[in-house]
C-alpha cells in the first residue's frame, strides 16, 4: 500500500532530470533547494515538499499496477520515469493545497506525464 503522504508523476522521458525539475519549478516562483537526492520545494510559507526522481524497472511495474483497469493503463505501461512528491503531513498539505497543485501541475506539464494521488488513489492528466 503506497504511503498517503505522497503523490507521483509518471512520465516517459529518459532525458528529464532533477535539474530540469528544479529549473521549471523555479520558473514558477517556487523556492527550490537541493537536499541529497531530492529537491525541497516550497511556495511562500506553504509546506515543504520533497521531490525525487526514479528510473528503473520498478517504476514501470508500479505504474502498470496502479493503472490496471483504468483509461490510463496503456499510456502508463510505457512510463519508465517517476517524480515522487512527498511531505510530512497530509492534512497540512491539503489545508494549503496551492503549493501541491502548483508543484504537480508544473511537473506534469514539463514532463507530459500523469499524476497520481496516493491518498485517494486517483490519476489525473490535466
Amino acid at each position: 500500500m503506497p504511503s498517503k503522504n505522497r503523490c507521483l508523476v509518471f512520465f516517459d522521458n529518459d532525458h528529464f532530470s532533477l535539474d530540469d525539475a528544479a529549473r521549471v519549478l523555479r520558473e514558477h516562483k517556487l523556492s527550490v533547494s537541493p537536499s541529497g537526492d531530492a529537491l525541497d520545494v516550497q511556495w511562500g510559507r506553504g509546506p515543504v515538499l520533497h521531490v525525487r526522481l526514479a528510473r528503473d524497472r520498478t517504476v514501470r511495474e508500479e505504474a502498470t499496477r496502479l493503472a490496471a483497469r483504468t483509461k490510463y493503463a496503456e499510456r502508463l505501461a510505457k512510463c519508465g520515469s517517476r517524480l515522487e512528491i512527498t511531505f510530512a503531513d497530509l492534512d497540512e498539505v491539503l489545508d494549503e493545497i496551492n503549493t501541491l497543485i502548483e508543484v504537480q501541475a508544473t511537473l506534469q506539464k514539463a514532463t507530459g506525464g500523469l499524476h497520481y494521488n496516493c491518498w485517494n488513489g486517483r490519476f489525473s492528466d490535466d
